[in-house]
């Protein structure tokens, strides 16, 4: 058995009435010491497991190493559910679940409750930016690999309703997520096996459209602040690895969005194994190191919400040094709107919007956004931004810090 994830702890809590499983490796704490680690949340592909997703990536032993408490949630029979729970599970509620881990973790004294990152490859990709997107989880960053988002969920939010970073890994030569978007490759044997799988858990016509990864990353950039254009780099050529470009968005004092074109790579973990042969997936780069460059963002966006300057009350900038951030004054009344994502099997969309009246939204410290969650996985409580624009920002999702950019 690998060491690494003989280390690995299997844990289970119960979300609305659902047993779910999960696998953690924690970060080292001294003894009475309060958890300083942040926390990193790692979501499959579909039809595997949080436990193989530990192995592929490494990161069940990296991430402690690099003080980062990292868990590896079970999506519930190996899918992940974006839009609605399947008929076979009508409680299942997966945002809820990601929510609840990070508050039992938090209160295992695992990880601290901000700052947040949330990985996916593949369905788990998908999942992953519908809940970044739709606020449904508190993040700092986002990281997605062979697998960008859903159309349908753009839909409900072509700006997504909280700033965060973003990478995303992506190849053009992968056969079942296309570059460019569109809908999902899934031909032979193992198209069929998806189909299948996917029609089972919930997948209605026309949901299988996904967006292409460029202008995934444009809305990203866009919803962060920077109005600027991409830095275009190649970066250096290993014998046998395909080229890899990156697409970089910056501004100053913005959430930086970069896109890594993987050209003629296929449908992996960049830096993990080939797991099936390139004529069936396509070529994986070894030489690209995904856990290493997720790492690097966890580092790097921790350190800045250690002494990023944030609004205070009243407006007035002051530095946040090491602790919870403080409390934004009092409660102050703005727009909200709730995305109510139902199906409607008739319709074949299957996806309506509900809008709401107005109510007091509080501007609170990360501490307590942890602990706001949605009313369910497919409601996002969002309010409107101070200046009366029509943006919307996710109060219970978004870290003052990011109100900094583009305001």
């Amino acid at each position: 058995m690998d060491a690494a994830v003989a280390e690995l702890e299997r844990g289970s809590i119960e979300v609305a009435g659902v047993r779910r499983t999960y696998w953690v490796a924690r970060a080292p704490r001294a003894p009475g010491q309060p958890a300083r680690a942040p926390l990193l949340i790692v979501l499959h592909g579909s039809g595997i497991d949080g436990r193989t997703t530990a192995r592929w990536t490494g990161l069940a032993e990296r991430g402690p190493a690099a003080g980062v408490t990292t868990v590896f949630p079970d999506g519930w029979e190996g899918v992940w559910h974006p839009f609605r729970a399947p008929d076979r599970e009508t409680r299942l509620d997966d945002p809820r679940f990601l929510n609840e881990l990070s508050s039992h973790l938090e209160g295992q004294g695992a990880a601290r409750s901000w700052p947040v990152f949330l990985a996916g490859v593949s369905n788990g990709a998908r999942f992953a930016e519908h809940v970044a997107r739709h606020g449904l989880l508190p993040v700092a960053g986002l990281f997605l690999v062979a697998g960008t988002g859903l159309e349908a969920s753009r839909r409900l939010a072509p700006v997504p309703a909280q700033r965060a970073s973003v990478d995303v890994m992506v190849g053009t030569a992968d056969r079942t997520m296309p570059y460019d978007g569109g809908r999902l490759t899934r031909h032979g044997l193992s198209g069929l096996v998806l189909k299948r799988r996917a029609a089972r858990h919930g997948e209605l016509p026309g949901e299988d459209v996904v967006t292409g990864a460029e202008a995934l990353a444009r809305d990203w950039a866009s919803g962060n602040g920077i109005k600027s254009g991409p830095a275009i780099e190649e970066l250096p050529t290993q014998p046998g690895d395909p080229t890899v470009t990156t697409q970089t968005w910056t501004a100053a004092g913005c959430r930086p969005v970069t896109l890594y074109r993987i050209d003629g790579g296929g449908h992996g973990w960049p830096g993990g194994p080939q797991f099936l042969p390139a004529r069936i997936v396509g070529q994986i780069p070894r030489h690209l190191d995904a856990s290493g460059i997720l790492l690097g963002m966890v580092e790097r966006e921790d350190s800045a919400n250690s002494g990023r300057r944030i609004l205070g009350p009243g407006g007035h900038a002051q530095s946040r040094q090491n602790g919870p951030a403080p409390r934004l004054g009092p409660r102050r009344t703005s727009w909200s709107l709730n995305l109510n994502m139902t199906a409607s099997r008739s319709s074949g969309t299957g996806l309506t919007v509900k809008r709401c009246a107005p109510q007091h939204c509080p501007y609170s410290g990360p501490e307590s956004q942890a602990r706001s969650k949605p009313r369910s996985s497919n409601q996002a409580h969002t309010c409107g931004t101070r200046s009366g624009s029509q943006r919307p920002l996710v109060h219970m999702t978004v870290p003052p810090a990011a109100h900094s950019c583009g305001q």
